[in-house]
């Protein structure tokens, strides 16, 4: 009977000390905070460098290869080959230059608008809402450097959709 007093009185203890903890120090944790953000969450300085891109649209009616650089202050430009079917049979290929902005949550959602100048020399353009799957902490600050993104684009796609995007950080090469 003596055991389990001091045991409880133990375990009385340790939840108290927790409890003060927790209300003493309430923020700080390393998760998110969703109003306003926090250090440890996302930003457009997640998303700084070379990205390789790789896209699908309409199942394999058309893919994409290209290459996508962030500056990690809101801005991105990218160049971006489509092979897609041609009509009568073939295939075609269609080379985009595209420059925009992108913007990113706390939560590492987020979205970039595009214009994209087509090697015929017309433009579109087109948003695209993106998620970092894959993410890493870089330098003494500790920043969140996201390492591949997933995303689909809001609009029909060129040759087929949906269209969906996969972009994964080239390490070492910054511009």
């Amino acid at each position: 009977m003596r055991r389990f007093s001091l045991s409880m009185i133990l375990m009385g203890c340790v939840v108290s000390v927790i409890a003060v903890a927790s209300t003493a120090f309430p923020d700080q944790s390393n998760s998110v905070i969703a109003k306003g953000g926090s250090s440890n969450g996302f930003s457009e300085r997640s998303l700084s460098g070379s990205y390789a891109s790789s896209g699908a649209a309409g199942g394999y009616q058309s893919r994409s290869i290209g290459v996508t650089t962030f500056d990690g202050r809101g801005g991105v430009e990218r160049f971006v080959t489509i092979n897609s079917e041609a009509e009568g049979g073939g295939r075609r290929l269609i080379y985009v230059v595209s420059e925009g902005t992108y913007t990113v949550g706390p939560e590492g959602i987020g979205s970039i608008e595009f214009l994209n100048t087509f090697s015929s020399g017309s433009t579109s353009t087109v948003n695209y809402d993106f998620v970092i799957s894959k993410s890493s902490r870089r330098g003494r600050s500790g920043a969140v450097q996201a390492n591949e993104i997933n995303g689909i684009q809001r609009e029909p796609g060129v040759t087929a959709s949906p269209v969906e995007e996969y972009w994964t950080r080239r390490e070492g090469i910054e511009r």
